[in-house]
């Protein structure tokens, strides 16, 4: 049960991370309503993928992800539960799956 009042903590905190960072002038962070379109327009990865990129490449669990517009680009901002309890920011171009 600590582990899912953890985990559901930890996704609380990346939430505001990630809407606070949007709100701070950098990323320009996206409603998922609307990502869908936008992926398919901009031949974008879809989140799914990203997701499963992520997870793979830092052993870690995806706790919470936005599709952000920044510097002209779009990327993906990830909050990963690493697998050693540590929290991480990953920030992945939308369109290569580069971080």
């Amino acid at each position: 049960m600590w582990r899912v009042l953890r985990l559901a903590g930890l996704a609380i905190l990346g939430a505001f991370a990630l809407t606070a960072a949007g709100r701070a002038g950098q990323p320009d962070c996206l409603d998922w309503s609307k990502a869908g379109s936008i992926i398919a327009q901009n031949s974008l990865l879809p989140a799914n993928v990203v997701y499963q990129m992520v997870q793979k490449r830092t052993g870690g669990k995806v706790v919470n992800q936005a599709l952000c517009q920044e510097g002209g680009r779009f990327v993906y901002k990830l909050v990963v539960l690493g697998p050693t309890g540590e929290v991480n920011n990953v920030t992945v171009d939308a369109l290569t799956g580069q971080p």
